[in-house]
């Protein structure tokens, strides 16, 4: 009788096992459905993790370049800071330095006597206190020409400041001549004798050479300093009797003489218009007047031409 083999079944996928030491083998039949599936499953989870990958790293890449972008605008940001930082510290400069020229224009204006003529600094309009209107377009700061402006104006200012105090400096030493130059009346009274010849007071009918000019008023009548100077000699001096002496520099020297008192010591600093004695009769005189008299490196002139 002829015996029947099973056929395998070609539906099914077999796996043989075979173990060691002499144990029996044994095989597992898997359906080939199920090898597929999980054939298609695998390929379907591989392609799900190898797109989860490459999208975490596309975002990690994203990542990191944003992180690199706002890093560098952090760091633009740090620097513009900076610059601001910077240029708000010019500006104060700016500020201290026109404070110092707002000074140098009111020392200008002091030594030439001219604050009367003007109550602010010419450097700006008149500020005044019942308007506060104020305006103009939104502007955001541009760092190069902000920097530009704050260079051009310290060049500017620098500039200002230099011509500023050359100003001052001709216009104090101006000044310092002019205190030093006899040009006041140091005396008030009638003029009774000028300068050069003249009719003897003395009534011998003779002439003789007056070297400077007499101004006559009541004894005590106050006599100050025609200008800024040193007392050389403040005593009794022959025909001039009591007299004051005063060396203005640059070779020029006043005398006062007749006088009733002098106030003043040799030596002493005296100022234009300061009190340096009272008029008298003291010396050659026929009445109470001063001698007033100008000496520019020890030869006498006019005192007119210096009045």
């Amino acid at each position: 009788m002829k015996q029947n083999t099973p056929k395998p079944d070609k539906r099914k996928y077999t796996l043989m096992i075979v173990p060691h030491h002499g144990k029996s083998v044994f095989s597992i039949n898997i359906p080939i459905k199920t090898v597929k599936y999980a054939a298609i499953t695998l390929g379907i989870c591989l392609t799900i993790l190898s797109g989860t990958m490459l999208n975490y790293r596309y975002q990690a890449n994203t990542a990191t370049q944003e992180k690199q972008e706002l890093n560098q605008l952090r760091a633009v940001n740090n620097k513009q800071h900076v610059e601001l930082e910077e240029l708000a510290k010019a500006t104060a400069d700016l500020q201290q330095d026109m404070n110092r020229l707002n000074q140098l224009d009111t020392d200008l204006r002091r030594i030439v006597n001219s604050e009367d003529s003007a109550d602010t600094s010419r450097s700006a309009p008149a500020r005044l206190t019942n308007y506060n209107g104020q305006g103009g377009p939104d502007v955001q700061p541009n760092i190069a020409e902000l920097k530009n402006l704050v260079k051009e104006l310290k060049e500017a200012v620098n500039e200002r400041e230099n011509s500023l105090r050359n100003l001052k400096s001709s216009l104090a030493e101006k000044k310092e001549r002019m205190a030093a130059t006899p040009s006041i009346w140091p005396t008030n009274g009638e003029v009774t004798s000028r300068f050069g010849w003249r009719s003897s007071p003395w009534g011998t009918g003779s002439g003789d050479w007056h070297p400077g000019i007499d101004i006559a008023n009541d004894t005590g009548t106050p006599i100050t300093a025609a200008a800024d100077g040193t007392v050389v000699n403040s005593s009794w001096y022959g025909g001039y009797g009591n007299m004051v002496e005063i060396d203005h520099g640059n070779g020029i020297v006043t005398i006062y003489g007749h006088n009733s008192q002098n106030l003043v010591a040799p030596g002493q600093q005296v100022k234009k218009g300061q009190l340096i004695a009272h008029m008298g009769s003291t010396g050659y005189s026929t009445g109470p007047h001063l001698h007033y008299e100008i000496r520019v490196n020890g030869t006498a002139v006019n005192p007119s031409s210096f009045l």
